[in-house]
């Protein structure tokens, strides 16, 4: 049996926020988002066995469901999820912001006055 080659995760947000991780199209189970990076997460609290190489999707700060699949489990409490297709960097520090309680306002420029010739 081969061994699970296990590379950790560098430059790691510390966050704690709540997720939502579902299994396939079951039913989704809430749990706590603990570390934020590009490239995956740690969840906390986790209310169903997942094993290493589970697929599954979870969903935190108003994005949709991101496919990630678990790389290791801690005590049988915390799992570490490696997302399928990692994060734009400009989508992980907006989500890290959003997350942390900053608020965003989208605001469109005031449309410039049309000259027409007269004439």
């Amino acid at each position: 049996m081969g061994r699970l080659k296990i590379t950790p995760i560098i430059d790691q947000q510390a966050i704690k926020a709540r997720c939502r991780y579902r299994m396939g199209t079951g039913v989704s189970f809430p749990a706590n988002l603990v570390e934020l990076t590009q490239e995956g997460a740690r969840i906390e609290g986790i209310s169903r066995q997942l094993g290493p190489r589970d697929k599954l999707t979870i969903s935190f700060g108003g994005l949709s469901a991101i496919d990630a699949e678990v790389q290791w489990i801690e005590r049988g409490q915390a799992a570490h999820l490696r997302f399928i297709n990692p994060l734009y960097p400009a989508v992980h520090t907006f989500v890290l912001a959003r997350l942390r309680g900053a608020h965003f306002e989208v605001r469109r420029p005031k449309p410039k006055p049309v000259f027409r010739a007269c004439c």
